[in-house]
Order: structure tokens, then sequence, then C-alpha cells
């Protein structure tokens, strides 16, 4: 009785490692991204304001907005399976200092031309299919 109740536990073990934990890949549009990673623009600048360097695509209008270290952004975005681009970006135009990120930020955007999702995390890709920047899910702001 006792290897009986020994082998349905070992087998019951099997099965749910087996079936291992997915991670559900998030929708680009209706989740707010936040800048986790990019090669010209420092880690310390990205995390210096919790709402800095963020972007969300409302599919409703195919509108993008976010914000930069400095301004806010919105324009429309296209999006055909993978490829995704961005179009008619404006923004605010307040000058801030360290504005050499926020011009390398939009730069990276006009320059997207694809996305990838995996779990909670957006890379954006250039032509070449190349990384040019990673985002995580933005974390609500606190009051």
């Amino acid at each position: 009785m006792m290897k009986k109740i020994l082998a349905a536990a070992t087998l019951l073990l099997a099965m749910t490692a087996c079936g291992g934990s997915r991670t559900k890949n998030l929708p680009l549009e209706g989740t707010s991204w936040k800048l986790s990673r990019m090669e010209t623009i420092p880690a310390s600048a990205i995390e210096a304001e919790a709402d800095a360097f963020t972007l969300e695509f409302n599919a409703a209008d195919t509108m993008v907005a976010g914000r930069t270290n400095c301004n806010r952004f919105f324009g429309k975005y296209a999006l055909s399976g993978q490829s995704l681009k961005f179009e008619n970006l404006g923004m605010t135009r307040m000058a801030c200092p360290d504005m050499e990120y926020e011009n390398a930020f939009v730069q990276m955007l006009n320059g997207v031309d694809g996305y990838e999702i995996k779990g909670s995390e957006l890379k954006l890709l250039d032509g070449q299919k190349r990384v040019v920047a990673e985002f995580r899910v933005a974390e609500p702001a606190s009051k």
C-alpha cells in the first residue's frame, strides 16, 4: 500500500513539474509600459522618476501617449502582426536639464519597426530586428 501511495505521489509531482508555470504575454495595447533599458540613456536617468519614459497604446483610436524625462508625447501607431511603427509624434515643449535623453528616446521611437512581448516585458526592435529599448509593466503611481 505504501508503495502505491509513493508511486502516486511521485507521478503527481512529475505531472505538475511538466506543466510548468507559463507566463502569459501581456497585450501591447491597454498596458502601461515603463522603459527599463536603453543604451543611450543611463539607468539612473531611467529610474529617476517613476513616471518618466513611459508608453501607453490605445487600441480604440491607435493612439500612443507617454512621457519622457521632461515632456509628454502623443501620436499614432500602426500595428500589423509583430510590425510596429510610430507616426506623427508630437510633444509638449518644456525645457529641462538632460534634454539629450529625451531626444534619444524620441529618436529611438522614430526608428522602431517591430516589437516582441515575453511575459511582462516589451522589446522594441529596429529594422534589423535588433532590440533598441526594453520596457516592463509600469507600476501604478502612488498617491
